[in-house]
């Protein structure tokens, strides 16, 4: 397989800095929510936040209740999660949670050219070395149209379905939202009406960048390889 048609995470390398309280010095309120979190998640266990979260379980807990909530249980389909998931990740320069959520975003019909058109900038992993292979512009909304959009367009176009065209007005109020906080009230009425007619999409939306740049504070913060568990 060549380097064209496969994703190399970026972040198996780092080496953590912490990945939480060892199984056999938890608490017993620990412990049971170590095995809860197993229970829910038997494919990916503690990857990603949960080993240090665990360190607080009146942290962990709620962040397990949220993290179930915005990731499986809004209107959003998992395509549409995923894209609003790897973008949070772009910005937040967090290799581990864009590492991640490459995968699940393939398995949902994200293309790889379109996750690797996503503007990440320099990257923790790329220190000293620029071999010209990713794509190296910062995250901006600018650049997001510039790189992303055209791939979408051409995706949209080949599938020939009127659901991927939900895409688009999804990508860039995500996008405006993460570069300035906020969005206009032209982007805001326009997604809307796009996505037809009710704010409740919009407050999905909201949440899954919240929870995820959460996702990215933690995993950038505690140095979380894509591989940690």
């Amino acid at each position: 397989m060549s380097e064209n048609t496969q994703y190399i995470p970026t972040s198996t390398a780092f080496q953590p800095r912490y990945t939480g309280p060892s199984p056999e010095n938890m608490t017993p309120e620990q412990t049971a929510l170590r095995q809860s979190i197993l229970e829910s998640r038997p494919r990916t266990g503690l990857s990603g936040p949960f080993g240090p979260w665990l360190a607080v379980p009146s942290i962990a807990r709620p962040s397990q209740e949220l993290g179930r909530t915005v990731r499986y249980e809004t209107s959003l389909s998992m395509r549409e999660s995923e894209l609003v998931i790897l973008l949070t990740g772009a910005k937040f320069k967090s290799e581990a949670e864009f590492d991640i959520h490459v995968g699940e975003a393939m398995r949902a019909g994200v293309g790889l050219d379109v996750i690797k058109s996503i503007p990440r900038g320099a990257l923790l992993s790329q220190e000293g070395r620029k071999d010209g292979k990713d794509n190296n512009a910062e995250f901006s909304l600018e650049n997001v149209k510039k790189h992303m959009l055209p791939l979408l367009e051409k995706e949209n176009a080949y599938e020939g379905k009127g659901d991927l065209l939900r895409d688009i007005p999804i990508v860039l109020f995500t996008a405006e939202l993460l570069e300035t906080n906020a969005v206009s009230d032209e982007t805001y009425a326009k997604t809307k009406r796009l996505l037809g007619g009710d704010d409740s999409v919009l407050v999905e939306i909201t949440a899954i960048v919240g929870y995820y740049a959460y996702v990215a504070y933690t995993l950038n913060v505690f140095r979380i390889a894509s591989s940690s568990s």
